[in-house]
């Protein structure tokens, strides 16, 4: 049987050739989409390494943009470890400012008032500090020290006069005596007298650097006008007290005072060691450790 298209008007001839193509059309896409998915697989892959890279490069724009706000924000925070120890509010650096648990731009406010002139004499002028944190200075009220006096006044002017240095004995030196030095306030003399307690006294002014929470340019300063008397120090008789008496001195570990305890009973001193520097045959015993420790031990 023959399709003669002759004999169809005009308008029916456009239907059936619109038809024809459609019919085709379809058969076409078919073919073509089994012929893509069969290859999608292996023509589309997407290559591990390349997403690496763009997670990567995310990554660094993220970390990018935290940088850059940190670096450029004004009052940017640091978690700091807080420190306490005493402090002057007129001459302590960045440094310990920060080692206190201000944050980076209070130190900064604090030491822009102090190279404008600014001078800081009471509890309540460096609570006013601009941007200061109210509650650490508070908290720290005990370890502030100024190391000027009460101000004369003269006039309408308050005139502050500043501590001066002085001679003095180490080891009988009491902490009114040592407050009264520039850089030591009541609680670093507090400390000095707990040290030389602990120690039985001082043997030189060195042992002062051995001291937490004092500064070394501290001691530089009023080590000059330090002396010691050495007839003072207390000293352990090696022969006659216990392991528990001889780790009781800071310089003395409880290796050492057990190694010192059987060197004094064992077979050939039966009870008594002769010379300090048997010790110096112990292997607890280093030279430097036996140089520090000399000084506070005797044999009676």
């Amino acid at each position: 049987m023959k399709f003669n298209l002759v004999k169809y008007s005009r308008g029916q001839q456009v239907v059936f050739v619109v038809l024809a193509c459609f019919i085709v059309g379809c058969f076409v896409v078919d073919w073509l989409y089994d012929k893509f998915d069969s290859h999608s697989e292996s023509c589309f892959a997407v290559d591990s390494t390349i997403v690496v890279e763009i997670e990567n490069f995310e990554a660094a724009l993220d970390s990018f943009e935290w940088q850059r706000q940190r670096e450029f924000s004004p009052r940017r925070t640091m978690i700091l470890t807080r420190e306490r120890f005493e402090f002057d509010p007129n001459t302590i650096d960045s440094v310990d400012i920060l080692r206190l648990g201000f944050q980076p731009f209070m130190a900064h406010n604090w030491l822009q008032y102090r190279r404008h002139g600014g001078k800081i004499y009471t509890h309540k002028k460096l609570r006013a500090i601009y941007g200061i944190d109210t509650v650490l200075v508070d908290s720290l009220k005990e370890f502030i020290v100024f190391y000027s006096v009460k101000p004369e006044i003269k006039g309408n002017v308050a005139v502050y006069k500043a501590k001066e240095f002085f001679a003095f004995e180490l080891n009988s030196a009491d902490t009114a005596l040592l407050s009264k030095l520039p850089g030591i306030g009541k609680g670093r003399a507090a400390m000095i007298v707990a040290r030389r307690t602990e120690l039985g006294g001082v043997f030189f002014a060195e042992q002062l650097r051995e001291i937490e929470n004092i500064p070394d340019s501290i001691i530089d300063n009023i080590i000059p006008y330090i002396s010691v008397e050495l007839d003072s120090i207390k000293t352990i008789d090696i022969n006659t007290v216990g392991i528990k008496r001889l780790h009781k001195h800071p310089y003395i570990s409880y290796y050492q005072a057990r190694a010192i305890y059987n060197l004094r009973w064992d077979k050939w001193h039966k009870g008594r060691i002769e010379s300090l520097d048997e010790l110096l045959n112990l292997e607890e015993f280093s030279k430097d450790d036996f140089e520090r420790v000399k000084h506070y031990l005797k044999i009676n």
